[in-house]
């Protein structure tokens, strides 16, 4: 290393000294003969610029392995996290995301410190906590299998290093420890499955049909088109996995697919008994409203000299007295003999005859009578 160090500063001086000569205003005519540069000049050169090549070394060191365990570690918190660990195990999921965030922020203050050691026990607090929810989900899929007579060394292996797993978490203790015993687990467990994997499938298989055919009864693809066709997607994917016989990554997409056409049935079967629901409520108001009708009718019916036709409720309406005549010549007989005074002036030829017109003779009498007197 120190020689690495040491050839590393000589390229270094070499360069710059190539970079002075060749920016002279002034070229020379002929290229200057550089002297071959030996191990001694290369020690010269370092000793005179006072850097400590073991401290530049462990400082390289640390640089490169503190970037690879980052790395380590932040895959480790997102397959942690793609598995369900925070879902899982929130409290415990939620105390290492604050310690990783605190590691972080030490890392911004202090970068030249060594974290190695805190950087690993995160990154196999995550890893444990990734195996553990692994371990305990093939461990509900074996049990749902009925498979846990299959293999039964490997059952009971993988039951006493859960047990350690979930007490070691219980306790607090995270780390390496915690992840060894959830690894044991996890390989037992999946030992089961993967010889039975086909006929796992098969049975999911047959789950996610059945419960696509159960959402297709209720016409979930026109009342939740977003959610069929993507749970429809889904099962298109297992089964292409299944053709292939990739039948853990079918398993999974199977699973997925029955869990999201059951939502789905669950969601549009409550809207629709909300429908009909309305729906019965309004009939019923009509229903109730028909029988108080006829109820109303039997009790009070109308009488048929109460009812009017259409035509004799419009004769009033047709004739106004703007439209009846006007009699300008002569008064009808019924008018009296006031208002036949009131309308006609006397004149010396036709006197008015107070006699007649009080005793209530019509006017032609009246007029008569003045005559002949």
């Amino acid at each position: 290393m120190i020689r690495q160090v040491r050839l590393l500063f000589l390229i270094v001086s070499v360069s710059l000294l190539l970079l002075i000569t060749g920016c002279s205003s002034t070229p020379e005519a002929e290229p200057e003969v550089v002297a071959p540069v030996t191990e001694e000049i290369a020690d010269a050169i370092v000793e005179e610029s006072g850097i400590d090549e073991e401290a530049a070394a462990q400082a390289a060191l640390l640089a490169a392995d503190t970037a690879r365990l980052m790395a380590e570690l932040s895959a480790a918190r997102e397959a942690a996290e793609a598995v369900g660990a925070d879902t899982r195990f929130p409290d415990e999921f939620a105390k290492i995301a604050a310690e990783y965030e605190a590691l972080l922020q030490a890392q911004q203050e202090n970068p030249h410190e060594d974290y190695r050691n805190q950087i690993e026990t995160l990154r196999d607090s995550y890893l444990a906590m990734a195996k553990l929810t692994q371990a305990m989900d093939m461990r509900e899929r074996i049990v749902e299998a009925g498979l846990q007579d299959v293999d039964p060394e490997n059952f009971q292996k993988g039951d006493a290093a859960l047990e350690q797993a979930q007490k070691l978490n219980a306790e607090g203790v995270a780390g390496n420890q915690l992840n060894e015993q959830a690894t044991i687990a996890y390989d037992a467990y999946f030992s089961i499955l993967a010889a039975n994997y086909e006929t796992l499938c098969q049975s999911q298989r047959e789950r996610a049909l059945a419960a696509k055919e159960k959402a297709d009864s209720i016409k979930s693809a026109m009342a939740a088109k977003d959610a069929y066709a993507a749970a429809t997607a889904v099962l298109a994917s297992a089964e292409s996995a299944f053709t292939l016989k990739n039948y853990e990554s079918a398993y999974d997409d199977f699973i997925k697919a029955t869990n999201d056409f059951t939502a789905i049935y669950d969601e549009v079967f409550v809207r629709r008994a909300a429908a009909e629901e309305a729906i019965r409520r309004a009939q019923k108001k009509v229903d109730a409203s028909a029988a108080l009708a006829a109820e109303a009718d039997e009790i009070a019916p109308l009488q048929e000299e109460e009812v009017t036709t259409s035509e004799d409720a419009a004769v009033p309406d047709a004739i106004s007295a703007e439209a009846l005549p006007v009699q300008e010549t002569l008064p009808s007989e019924e008018t009296s003999s006031e208002e036949v005074t009131a309308d006609v002036a006397p004149t010396e030829e036709f006197p008015v005859q107070e006699t007649g017109a009080a005793e209530g003779l019509p006017v032609e009498e009246a007029a008569t009578v003045g005559g002949e007197r």
